[in-house]
């Protein structure tokens, strides 16, 4: 444009000029949000580790109360008192008694341990069982608050799970006897063995045995997880099942899902943070351990052989040395 004889410039960009700019800035968020994404997930990582502790230090809390860790699941007798009792008991799982332990008092009031998780006619059982707690919730799971499981509708979800065993399963015992201890050879598992759990039978050492282990949602083909706060029902009457709900065991690797071989996803620790998941200890520590660790997954065999001893534990992996409280073995770094 011209004014008189003088010519007045054109202010702006030319296309080229602008393209080179969108460009650049788009390299530079490329190369930023992988850092961004990095830093949240340390946020979150580290958040899950401070959920850990916090549980460990409550179930410190609890043993310094009652000289021994929760029941892992309440499984068999009625309300009779008596263990061996055919039926199932009341379902209540370990995190239960940890109530009064991390400010939930209240809820731990409303319950009442002599009737089913699932009851909601004398009780508010239910209704407590289906409160969700922040503490159980890693901010990495895409788990929901709530979910329907069994005998109780909504019930409050968990992404962690208290260790129950190295071996897979919890059958193994007739009606009247308690599993063999070989096999359910964790901190916590159905009626705890028929015997207390505290920090005298840790043999292998509090910095060594896992006590409580990270889940996640999307374990199986069916993008579930079962991970339950307070409770594991099938049947509203009584406890039939689900352990598996409140207890994870050690036989399967970390993450190991069902598409890559694993029937049973709802066993195994994993988590969704990248290589691994996190652990909290009798010690009180919480640890991540790589997926990658030593793993046999192997069987159980017989309570004679419950840790391949005639071969120095060969078959009996770093990773499943890590969930047993007893087994006198040797670990290595992890």
């Amino acid at each position: 444009m011209s004014q008189g004889n003088r010519v007045i410039p054109r202010k702006g960009f030319t296309l080229v000029e602008l393209l080179v700019v969108i460009a650049i800035i788009g390299v530079m968020v490329g190369l930023l949000l992988p850092a961004v994404q990095s830093a949240r997930e340390a946020a979150r990582r580290m958040s899950c580790s401070n959920n850990l502790k916090n549980i460990g230090l409550a179930l410190h809390n609890y043993h310094d109360v009652h000289n021994k860790f929760p029941i892992g699941h309440q499984y068999r007798g009625h309300f009779d008192g008596n263990p061996r009792s055919a039926q199932g008991g009341t379902g209540f799982g370990w995190a239960t008694g940890l109530l009064p332990f991390i400010e939930q008092g209240n809820q731990f009031d409303r319950f009442n341990p002599s009737y089913p998780a699932g009851e909601n006619t004398f009780t508010r059982n239910r209704e407590v069982c289906q409160t969700p707690l922040a503490l159980f919730s890693c901010p990495s799971d895409v788990k929901p608050p709530q979910w329907n499981d069994g005998a109780i509708p909504n019930a409050a979800t968990s992404s962690y799970q208290g260790a129950g065993s190295a071996y897979d399963g919890w059958a193994g015992a007739a009606v009247g006897a308690f599993p063999p201890n070989g096999r359910f050879n964790g901190v916590f598992c159905r009626d705890n063995r028929g015997v207390t759990v505290g920090f005298r039978d840790v043999k292998d050492g509090t910095s060594n045995t896992i006590l409580v282990a990270e889940t996640k949602w999307e374990m199986d083909n069916n993008g579930r997880n079962r991970s339950r706060i307070y409770a594991g029902k099938d049947i509203v009457e009584w406890a039939t099942g689900a352990t598996n709900a409140v207890l994870v065991n050690g036989q399967w690797a970390i993450n190991w899902t069902a598409a890559e071989g694993n029937p049973q996803p709802h066993r195994t620790a994993g988590s969704s943070h990248p290589g691994g998941a996190q652990f909290a200890f009798v010690d009180g520590s919480a640890r991540f351990i790589s997926e990658n660790i030593q793993h046999t997954a192997t069987p159980w065999v017989n309570a004679a052989n419950a840790y391949d001893r005639p071969n120095g534990g060969a078959n009996y992996g770093l990773y499943q040395r890590l969930w047993s409280i007893a087994d006198g073995l040797v670990l290595g770094e992890f």
